[in-house]
Parts: structure tokens; C-alpha cells; sequence
């Protein structure tokens, strides 16, 4: 484009504030373009937030959706600091009494022999080694010659250890080889054997706990009653094959009762997830159909309608209830659902089938067709995803219908700038002609008046 100067060379005239304020009314359709394009951008963004909000609505069906998920129990110890206990979908409504009367321990071991210190004095002789075995695997060092130090690290890093772990302390007679199994229980038991002497002397420092008179690995494992009549013996201070379904984990010895039970409490959970993902959802649309999506609310009064109608149909399951509104969901002036929970408490009471199937049912369900509903709306080419694709389309068109005004505005400017700069110097050479005329004029009326 020409550039001009302001006012006119020679007219004094304001070309440049003449085109300015002409290419102002020009650039009007620019101007609507641009808000138009900001409004299209702010509605592919909503559909987006829209999108995500259903993503998150369809997640928190996934449960509610499942009857294995309705299959929760609880297992609640009256003292988590014996024992405390979690149960599967496999456990049954029980409640048992036990006594802990020995926790699983590690077999520890500790030298008799001592020495001076742990890195200078060497012990033993050259080719001398130490097997170890923990449980049932076994592995050989070398501990000829070498430091006790040495021979602790030798232990720790050989490849082929699985089970024992070696340290080094200290009491007043000096420096002493540790041992401790890895694993509890008799599986982990330590032996020791030498190939050439027994510079260790190691002991035992598990007691006899089994009153067999000494100590045997079988005292190495935890021993529980169960209703005071039965044994359980475990290598392990978790036991999870003594009641079917429930996991117990040894704390300490002492007497508990263990109560299992249907987990109604997570469930409630569930639900209320349910209710607050679904008002969530609803609030969302509604302030997009009075915001930005108010020019185009067909979509997002689509999706509510459909979720809305869905939610209101009677579910052909078997059991007591036939919509979510007996069991204790209600829907508020506003849209949103609203979750009763001692209603809720008193229908899983009634029927915990038949509440299970009203959600999970896999073809009926409430749960599981509103799943189906949110996974049709977030579908490629569903709903939401085709007037994000219409909306990014309109917004390709704008602007290029923006870039082919402004190359034309370019073009009227410069003619226009090229128009007036024409006449200012018609305008100037005219000034200039008019001068000259009116000093000759003045000229002659002066001679006259002589």
C-alpha cells in the first residue's frame, strides 16, 4: 500500500484521515468476521469441556455398571492392632472368633565365636567355604582368608542367595556374623554347614514356642484358633486360605472376633459418584445452553433429553425395583439427583439382588444402558464429536473468508490512496493557478487607481 502524509502535500487536504475513516466502513465485515470467530472457537472449547464431562459421567458407570462390583465385602476386626482382615467377592456373611496365639517369625542366627574387628582380621584358611540354606534352596562362599566384613558381603551379593540376609554387630566380648531368613516360617529355616572348621559356632535365637523341649522350624510359624477349637497354622503373618474369601493379617497375639459382611458402604459410595457425576453433567449443559452454546443448543438438549428419559424408563429385571427412584435417588427442581442414604441403607436391606440388577444388569440395568447412552455420545462421529467437526468447519471457512476480505481491503486502499493522492495535486496545481490570477488582478486595479 502508498503511503501518504497528512495533510496533503500541496492541498492542505487530510488524505490519510479521509482513507482511514473510509476503510473503517470498509472493514466492517472484518469486524462481525472476527466475533464470529471467537464465538465458534468458545463453542468447539464447550463441546470439548462437553466431551470430557461425558468421558467422566460414562467412568463412573464403569462400577455401578458391573455386577461382580455388587459383590463387596468388608471383613471388621473388634482389635486391628491382633489382627485386621479385607474380604473378596468370594467371601460370605459370617463372623468368627480368633485367638492369635504366635505371629510367623524369621529364623535368626548369631555366632558364638567373636572377633576384634570386622575389615583387618582374616579367619580361616584358604579354600575354606560356608554353605547356607534357607528353606530349600542352598548357596556356597568363600570364607578362607577373608575379613569378617569380607565374608558378610559375600553372603548379601551372591548371586544365586535367596533367602538369608548377614550383618555384623557388636556386644562387649567384640564383633559377631548375623543371620536372618528372608522369609517367615518354617519355608525360610537356616542351616549351616562347613567345609573346612566352624569359625562361627552359629546359634539359634528363636526360642522352643511349640513346647516340643527344642527348637524345630516348626516354631517358627504362627499359630491362630479359630472358634477355640480349630488350628491354623501359616508360615506367614498373612493367611488368606483359612476362610474363603477373607485375608487376615497377623499384628500381634491376642483374641479378636472378625465379622464379614457385605460392603454396603462402598457401594453407597458408588452410587453417590453416580448422582453427583450425573448432576455434574446436567449442570454443565445447562449453563452452556444459557452461555455459550445458546445459539446452538439442539446437541446439548438432545444429549439431556435422552439421559433424562432413560433415567425415568422402568427396568425389566428381576428383583423388587424397577427404577432408581425407589431406592432412594431423587430428582431436584434444578435437574440434578439427590441420594437418600438411609433409604438407600434400608433397599439394600430389603433386596440386595434385586438393588444389584436395577444398576448392573448386563442388558436392563439403569447403570449399564446409561453407559451404553454416554459411550454413543462420545463416538466418533456421534453427536459431540460431529458438531465439533461442524463448528472447526465454519470456523475454516470464516477465515478464509477473512484472508480474501483483507486482500481485498489491501488493494481498495491502495487505490484509494492512489484517488486522493491524484487530486490533492489537482487541488495544489489549481491553488496555484488561482494565486497567480489574483496577483494579476490586483495588479491591474492598482495601475487604475494610479
Amino acid at each position: 500500500m502508498a503511503g501518504v502524509s497528512s495533510p496533503g502535500v500541496g492541498s492542505g487536504i487530510d488524505i490519510s484521515g479521509i482513507v482511514n475513516k473510509l476503510m473503517a466502513i470498509e472493514q466492517q465485515p472484518i469486524s462481525k468476521i472476527n466475533t464470529q470467530l471467537l464465538e465458534l472457537k468458545a463453542q468447539v472449547s464447550a463441546y470439548g469441556a462437553l466431551k470430557s464431562s461425558v468421558s467422566t459421567f460414562r467412568d463412573t458407570l464403569d462400577k455401578l455398571a458391573d455386577l461382580s462390583k455388587f459383590k463387596v465385602y468388608a471383613a471388621t476386626s473388634s482389635d486391628t492392632t491382633v489382627l485386621s482382615g479385607s474380604a473378596s467377592s468370594a467371601a460370605g456373611k459370617g463372623v468368627y472368633n480368633l485367638e492369635v496365639k504366635r505371629l510367623a517369625e524369621n529364623h535368626r542366627m548369631a555366632a558364638n565365636t567373636t572377633y576384634a574387628d570386622t575389615g583387618i582380621t582374616t579367619i580361616g584358611t584358604a579354600g575354606d567355604t560356608l554353605t547356607l540354606t534357607a528353606g530349600s534352596s542352598s548357596f556356597t562362599v568363600d570364607t578362607g582368608g577373608k575379613t569378617l566384613a569380607d565374608i558378610r558381603d559375600a553372603i548379601n551379593q551372591a548371586a544365586d542367595n535367596t533367602g538369608v540376609t548377614a550383618s555384623i554387630f557388636k556386644d562387649d566380648t567384640g564383633y559377631r556374623l548375623s543371620l536372618a531368613a528372608n522369609k517367615t516360617g518354617a519355608d525360610g529355616a537356616l542351616a549351616v554347614a562347613y567345609s573346612g572348621s566352624d569359625v562361627f559356632a552359629l546359634q539359634t535365637l528363636n526360642t522352643d514356642r511349640d513346647a516340643s523341649g527344642s527348637f524345630t522350624p516348626a516354631d517358627l510359624n504362627a499359630v491362630v484358633k479359630l472358634e477355640n477349637n480349630f488350628t491354623i497354622t501359616s508360615t506367614s503373618n498373612t493367611i488368606s486360605d483359612a476362610v474363603e474369601g477373607v485375608t487376615m493379617t497377623l499384628v500381634k497375639a491376642g483374641t479378636v472376633t472378625l465379622s464379614v459382611d457385605r460392603d454396603t458402604a462402598s457401594v453407597t459410595s458408588t452410587v453417590q459418584d453416580f448422582a453427583k457425576s450425573y448432576s455434574d453433567l446436567i449442570a454443565l449443559m445447562t449453563k452452556m445452553r444459557g452461555d455459550v452454546l445458546k445459539t446452538d443448543q439442539s446437541a446439548v438438549s438432545g444429549i439431556e433429553s435422552q439421559m433424562r428419559a432413560l433415567l425415568n424408563q422402568s427396568a425389566e429385571v428381576s428383583g423388587s425395583f424397577s427404577n432408581v427412584f425407589q431406592v432412594g435417588l431423587s430428582t431436584q427442581k434444578n435437574g440434578s439427583l439427590a441420594v437418600n442414604a438411609t433409604t438407600l441403607a434400608s433397599t439394600m436391606n430389603s433386596d440386595y439382588a434385586g438393588f444389584a440388577n436395577l444398576f448392573a444388569d448386563p442388558t436392563k440395568g439403569i447403570a449399564s444402558r446409561l453407559r451404553n447412552l454416554a459411550n454413543s455420545f462420545l463416538d466418533t462421529g456421534a453427536v459431540i464429536d460431529g458438531r465439533r467437526q461442524g463448528l472447526e468447519s465454519q470456523i475454516k471457512s470464516s477465515e478464509d473468508r477473512k484472508a480474501r476480505m483483507t486482500q481485498r481491503l489491501a488493494i481498495v486502499q491502495d487505490r484509494l490512496t492512489q484517488q486522493y493522492n491524484k487530486l490533492d495535486s489537482v487541488v495544489s496545481s489549481l491553488q496555484g493557478s488561482g494565486s497567480a490570477l489574483l496577483a494579476q488582478l490586483n495588479a491591474m486595479n492598482a495601475s487604475l487607481q494610479r
